[in-house]
């Protein structure tokens, strides 16, 4: 019998694709971005790896990721900020390093090594079958080609304003993939109601709504439910 089905189930591991290590990120974001930008980003994207299938959506504070990384929440908010700027993430920082912020990994992005390059040099490493690259071999997102997504940026445009640009796509994307479109709906829709032109108004009350969710499953469980 072997170690895990003496002991129970073995603690849960993440990993990091191991061609983002070859890709020359390591040291561009570390002399680039900040010092500690590696050290974050790979953390996130470990947590990203471990919970969804394909690139989603990672839940965590950010006193969580400092307690992970050995960096203070102060610079874990400077690293995310600064990896936003840089186009490597969407996210949603709350006010509060203690509650919930939503992160996702930008799809695609660029690397120092193009991964083409890379795949031709590193052969011995990533052969014919196994050199498909997460982040950078998924399509980036598309407004005709999810008609949701679609959707919600019509809401956007509708209830906040005309202006478009990269980081407003990304977290409208990062809307998309997290809530239920019938949430945004109700945001968006409170947003006009109210005259707040104000995306970050939409995701906080998006926020909120989902912390109130977690307390009402709580609840259930504890009555037993």
């Amino acid at each position: 019998m072997d170690w895990d089905r003496r002991h129970g189930q073995a603690e849960m591991r993440t990993e990091c694709p191991l061609w983002l290590e070859f890709s020359g990120l390591p040291e561009f974001l570390c002399k680039r971005v900040r010092k500690e930008a590696w050290a974050v980003f790979k953390k996130i994207v470990e947590l990203d790896c471990a919970v969804n299938l394909e690139p989603g959506v990672v839940e965590i504070s950010l006193d969580e990721l400092a307690l992970r990384t050995g960096f203070t929440a102060d610079v874990i908010g400077r690293c995310v900020a600064a990896l936003r700027k840089k186009k490597f993430l969407a996210c949603f920082i709350p006010d509060n390093t203690e509650e919930k912020a939503l992160i996702r990994i930008t799809t695609p992005f660029k690397t120092p090594i193009p991964s083409q390059e890379l795949k031709n040099k590193r052969s011995d490493i990533f052969p014919p079958g196994l050199d498909f690259f997460r982040y950078v071999d998924q399509p980036p997102p598309s407004v005709e080609n999810d008609p949701i997504l679609s959707e919600v940026v019509d809401l956007y445009f509708n209830a906040i304003g005309l202006k478009m640009n990269f980081f407003i796509l990304d977290e409208l994307c990062l809307m998309r993939q997290r809530f239920e479109l019938s949430e945004v709906k109700k945001a968006f829709e409170a947003a006009k109601r109210h005259e707040i032109k104000s995306l970050r108004w939409v995701m906080r009350q998006l926020v909120a709504g989902m912390k109130k969710d977690g307390k009402r499953k709580k609840g259930r469980k504890k009555k037993g439910v």
